[in-house]
């Protein structure tokens, strides 16, 4: 390790000496980014590395074993300056093996660590003497244009073992991409986005899984096939392709919806508005706005029903199929309710949350008779199962400066398999996690109205609050009537929805109590009210 204080020496000149940057010997800095001089890195400094990123999915810590699995070299894209592709093979403390991308640089140069210093994966000696920095190649504006262009015009770069493609969507004008500006996104978790202009952002995906990427998968088939347009336009594709066939897809590019807004932050804005209006009846237009939002979710089903293709056949559902729904609510109530008996019995819950945890405690066994009650109630026909969006929430959606909702994101949950992620579902599990969404919402803005457990008001106006986006939104979803997808009775409809509206509380609640015991009441706040709501729900005066 150098010193700090001093500079580096040789011909990097103006290159810092960093404690926190671990210096690793190269032959040459030529032979840097080769797929043998890599993987001397891979136990030790790239994985340290990868266990600081954001989009490194494991919450275990630096991982147990990390190899370097190939190299795609991309060549020099700069003066001073060569990139590569790492694919990294990472071994997590419970025995998983997840495979990551990491585009790299090597730097050389002045002004080399001026270029985003936390991005900087170790500091390379050659043998003759020559030095230069190993960095996150997506912070480098070189590596970014050269993506850019690739995609703008179609390109491939081979490697030993397999080959990084760029490929745009046929038709799709991306002429001048690489010339326009471009800014890394902050908002990272298992991707990392870039912003080229006002035209495009440029989605890379860091933890990779061979087959189909169900964001891309959804992305173009809703371009090419339906006249869908409340999902940004897929313009390019980025993929690894192994020498024996396989094919990764490992990034997309797509329309930028100019002066977009995420309607999770648009609900915080409202919500807060309704929480601090005069009067004891205050108008509310974001539900207004949420009406429009079921419209287009409906839409966006009706959408996804149409797609033609093996991957998206609709397959009718049965009351086996209700069964292993409601027999998966059921263990994860049960799983959600020990972990419960446990905070409670542990002192770590107080006040209104003990008291409400207390009730659900007692209510278990009505609970998993409510569950069979539900399941009862939807009967032999819950409608079609279809390719759904498979994590929708107020953070999926995006408003646009012309008015429009735009939806976004179709990974789907990330820590499900991609199987999973791609299977056939029943829609009303979209909306049931929208419909959480606004619970979070309602009891976000009256958390920071400082009013939680405190004031009354602020309670009873958040739960009105709610209650009125809520209802807007089923309005809007379910004003168009029938449904392939959905069951043929409305009484059967609410029940399903319920259903998968206690799954989402029982998976908040388990995660809650696990990872932020604060936030605990909220899905506490949701089992209260279905403690207090008949098993199957009746249908309201028209």
């Amino acid at each position: 390790m150098s010193g700090s204080g001093d500079e580096i020496a040789g011909d990097a000149g103006g290159i810092p000496a960093e404690s926190r940057w671990p210096e690793h010997r190269v032959r040459s800095l030529d032979s840097a980014l080769t797929l043998e001089s890599l993987r001397t890195l891979g136990q030790t400094t790239l994985a340290a590395f990868l266990a600081g990123r954001r989009w490194f999915g494991s919450k275990q810590g630096t991982p147990a074993r990390m190899t370097v699995h190939d190299v795609v070299p991309l060549g020099a894209v700069a003066d001073d300056t060569s990139a590569a592709v790492a694919r990294l093979d990472v071994e997590l403390r419970d025995g998983r093996v997840e495979r990551y991308q990491l585009p790299l640089v090597v730097r050389s140069g002045d002004g080399a660590s001026d270029k985003a210093p936390r991005a900087v994966v170790a500091v390379l000696v050659a043998d003759d003497g020559r030095r230069a920095l190993l960095r996150d190649g997506l912070e480098d504006e070189s590596v970014l244009r050269l993506i850019a262009r690739g995609l703008s015009d179609g390109a491939r770069y081979a490697g030993r073992n397999s080959s990084w493609v760029l490929e745009p969507r046929s038709g799709a004008d991306l002429a001048g991409l690489g010339d326009l500006p471009m800014r890394l996104g902050s908002a990272e978790q298992s991707n990392s986005s870039v912003i080229i202009g006002d035209r495009a952002i440029l989605k890379l995906y860091r933890k990779l899984e061979a087959g189909e990427q169900p964001d891309v998968e959804i992305a173009e088939a809703l371009t090419v096939q339906t006249g869908f347009r409340n999902t940004p336009e897929l313009l390019g594709t980025i993929s690894f392709e192994d020498h024996d066939a396989v094919r990764t897809v490992a990034g997309m590019l797509q329309r930028l919806v100019p002066g977009a807004r995420d309607a999770w932050v648009l609900a915080l804005d409202a919500a807060g508005a309704f929480l601090d209006a005069p009067g004891d009846n205050p108008t509310d237009p974001f539900a207004g706005e949420m009406r429009e939002l079921g419209r287009v979710t409906r839409a966006l089903h009706e959408a996804l029903a149409s797609l033609e293709g093996p991957a998206f056949t609709e397959r009718v559902a049965s009351a086996t199929d209700v069964d292993e729904w409601a027999g998966r609510v059921r263990d994860m109530l049960r799983d959600s309710t020990e972990l419960l008996a446990d905070a409670r019995a542990g002192g770590r819950l107080a006040g209104a949350d003990a008291a409400a945890a207390d009730a659900v405690l007692r209510r278990r066994a009505g609970l998993l008779s409510d569950l069979d009650a539900l399941a009862e109630a939807v009967g032999e026909h819950p409608g079609s199962s279809i390719r759904i969006h498979g994590d929708y929430h107020l953070g999926q959606v995006l408003k646009g400066a012309d008015g429009r909702f735009m939806i976004i994101d179709f990974e789907g949950e990330p820590a499900r398999l991609l199987a999973e992620r791609r299977a056939p579902a029943s829609a009303l599990r979209d909306v049931a996690g929208m419909l959480r969404s606004f619970a979070y919402a309602a009891a976000s803005a009256a958390m920071e109205a400082g009013g939680v457990g405190i004031s009354p008001t602020v309670e009873i106006r958040s739960a009105r609050w709610e209650r009125g986006v809520r209802e807007s939104f089923l309005a809007g979803y379910l004003e168009r009537g029938d449904a392939t997808f959905l069951p043929p009775s409305y009484e059967a409809v609410q029940s399903l929805l319920m259903l998968f509206e206690m799954e989402k509380v029982y998976y908040e609640l388990a995660y809650e109590l696990n990872n932020r015991p604060d936030w605990a009441w909220i899905p506490l706040r949701g089992t209260g009210k279905m403690l207090g709501s008949p098993a199957v729900p009746r249908r309201r005066g028209n």
